[in-house]
């Protein structure tokens, strides 16, 4: 389920806004100013509906500061229509800006065209609060970095790039094998990825990682 930050300090309208789209399916929090935002940006979100007119700063000023250290996209939601102001705000980091009045429809199909262009950045992963940089060789989780040997990044990123398909041991092992440049012990695997698990802890309770006794691994969640 998409985690969603509604940024409006007029609670009837972020009230109604927060109703539509949990009927979509999506999982909705609120904030009412931008240091409440930051708070709560700090926690993992998936997308950001940004008003731009904040009771303690400016939302395009919020987007750049946000976009600065996040990767989530950002959809301006403002009753402010004029061109230079949406020229800005889009030139300052926003994926998309829309005027209100909007109806639900086209809201929803704008969030999820600004999902799928997330998804689909090179080299980035986005699953679930995972947040997986393969060209920076670096993962978030809920936006808190997460300290992995150069083994156990590769071993997480081949296991995502699975797909869900099973990976045997020795495949594995001989991934292993060509980032050492020697052979190891099976026992190594079995290490690196007792390590990968612990620092990836779970899921909403559930293991990211599934051990398939006899065959292999295979990426779950």
């Amino acid at each position: 389920m998409k985690k969603i930050l509604i940024v409006e300090d007029d609670r009837s309208i972020a009230s109604s806004l927060k109703e539509m789209l949990e009927k979509k399916g999506y999982f909705i929090e609120i904030a009412e100013s931008k240091k409440e935002t930051l708070k709560k940006v700090n926690g993992y979100v998936d997308l950001i509906l940004l008003d731009i007119q904040l009771p303690d700063g400016n939302g395009i000023a919020l987007c750049k500061e946000i976009k600065e250290k996040y990767e989530m996209p950002i959809i301006f939601l403002s009753c402010l229509n004029d061109e230079e102001t949406i020229v800005q705000g889009l030139n300052e980091g926003g994926d998309d800006y829309i005027c209100k009045p909007f109806g639900i429809k086209e809201l929803c199909a704008r969030i999820e065209c600004a999902l799928r262009k997330v998804i689909k950045q090179q080299g980035i992963y986005y699953i679930d609060d995972l947040i997986i940089d393969t060209l920076k060789h670096k993962v978030f989780k809920e936006n808190q970095e997460l300290e992995l040997s150069v083994i156990t990044f590769a071993l997480l990123v081949a296991l995502v790039e699975g797909h869900g398909r099973v990976l045997t041991r020795d495949y594995l092992l001989m991934m292993i094998e060509e980032i050492t440049g020697h052979v190891v012990e099976d026992n190594t695997l079995t290490v690196h990825l007792k390590r990968l698990r612990k620092t990836l802890g779970e899921y909403h309770h559930h293991k990211y990682i599934e051990t398939l006794r006899g065959v292999g691994y295979r990426w779950k969640v």
